[in-house]
């Protein structure tokens, strides 16, 4: 049986980054509308005549920021999902997560709902980087949530990490990196702001070279 990849976005932030041009959009209440996940359903539902025959072997909650859905949220989407089309037994489930949105315990209510990996977005371990960037977490948030994932056994996880920031120079650079690897991730993604928004590549090569 041939096997599907199957991205699911949800797009609402606690707010939106000057270098995000992804499809996402700051919430305006205390949490995501319930009535979001139905229409995914709806959606998904629509399309499973061209699928029918075959098999989920990975998804990827991405936005946005997936981690403002709470557990129950994910584990009720993934039944719903489930009761549609299989599932392989060893079927990767991985959630975006922003290390400023996780309250203490959170993973382990994910890694419960079918959650078993997490992308956590690092971009940097500079806290005045972050600032320049809009983050709403610090360079604590992330390794605290680091060590959130491994208290609840959720030991496949990536960091991403951007680079080429304004005023980011080669051993700012570096430092992410070794930092990051010192976390010991599964992987971790080298990612450029996107052209065209406040923080773009194109302007930023030259802080990037000067030491």
């Amino acid at each position: 049986m041939k096997g599907l990849a199957l991205y699911v976005h949800l797009p609402w932030c606690v707010r939106k980054c000057p270098y995000c041009d992804f499809n996402s959009h700051q919430l305006k209440s205390a949490r995501p509308d319930r009535a979001y996940l139905d229409a995914l359903i709806r959606d998904f539902e629509a399309e499973l005549p061209l699928v029918a025959s075959r098999r989920i072997d990975t998804v990827f909650f991405g936005g946005g920021t997936p981690s403002l859905f709470s557990p129950d949220d994910f584990a009720w989407l993934l039944h719903a999902v489930r009761q549609r089309i299989e599932f392989a037994a060893d079927a990767e489930i991985t959630l975006e997560a922003n290390p400023g949105t996780i309250e203490r315990g959170r993973f382990a209510g994910y890694r419960d709902a079918g959650i078993n990996r997490v992308s956590l977005g690092a971009q940097t371990f500079s806290a005045a980087a972050l600032e320049r960037l809009g983050r709403i977490h610090t360079p604590d948030d992330t390794h605290r949530a680091v060590e959130e994932l491994r208290s609840a056994g959720i030991g496949n996880f990536n960091l991403d990490l951007m680079y080429a920031l304004p005023e980011q120079t080669l051993d700012a650079a570096i430092f992410d990196v070794k930092t990051a690897c010192a976390l010991a991730p599964r992987a971790y993604f080298l990612l450029p702001a996107h052209a065209g928004t406040r923080h773009s590549v194109s302007r930023a090569p030259a802080a990037a070279a000067r030491r």
